[in-house]
């Protein structure tokens, strides 16, 4: 085991140890497990995270061109054209969800 040490507000410290109390109780090592589950789901997420533009450089050029192709349908359409077409959009999915569920 390591030690780290971090400098934390006290607002977030006091309601880290609320937490962490109430979920690993009052017993020797709960704070610590509780620190070591948080560093753990932020690496993973951050990990994940920067995988994923690796990913995403490899595949697009240029995200300028991906983001105008994949919008070339809104071109000359007001903003409540385009609410209108979602609204559609999710009902029918919501439709569909519906009938296929039962």
């Amino acid at each position: 085991m390591t030690t780290l040490k971090v400098n934390i507000s006290s607002e977030l410290e006091k309601k880290f140890r609320e937490i962490a109390m109430k979920k690993y109780g009052y017993a020797r090592g709960a704070l610590s497990t509780a620190a070591q589950k948080a560093l753990a789901n932020w690496t993973l997420k951050n990990e994940k995270i920067e995988n994923a533009k690796e990913v995403v450089k490899k595949h697009i050029k240029n995200p300028v061109d991906e983001l105008e192709g994949m919008l070339a349908h809104v071109k000359g359409k007001t903003s409540e054209q385009l609410q209108n077409e979602a609204l559609d959009i999710w009902a029918e999915e919501a439709l569909h969800y519906k009938k296929h569920r039962k």
